[in-house]
């Protein structure tokens, strides 16, 4: 397995964790902190994701934005 196949698999993981820890919320400040450490490492986690997929799917909109744009001004010739 590669690297992103097994973070994906944590990182659902995590995510089924925190709702569990959400849906028995007794109050207490031990999962209070425990709540608000995960929500804020899954928050983390899912912008860096967020960025990297971005940037890897830049390239692929730059060359089709490039090969629409030729495509339009070969139309208005």
């Amino acid at each position: 397995m590669n690297l992103y196949r097994i973070v994906n698999i944590v990182y659902r993981t995590l995510w089924l964790i925190l709702i569990i820890l959400i849906f028995t919320f007794n109050r207490s400040s031990n999962s209070s902190v425990y709540i608000l450490g995960l929500l804020v490492i899954l928050t983390i986690v899912a912008v860096v994701r967020a960025i990297n997929s971005r940037n890897d799917w830049r390239p692929i909109a730059e060359k089709h934005y490039l090969e629409n744009m030729t495509d339009e001004t070969s139309k208005d010739d």
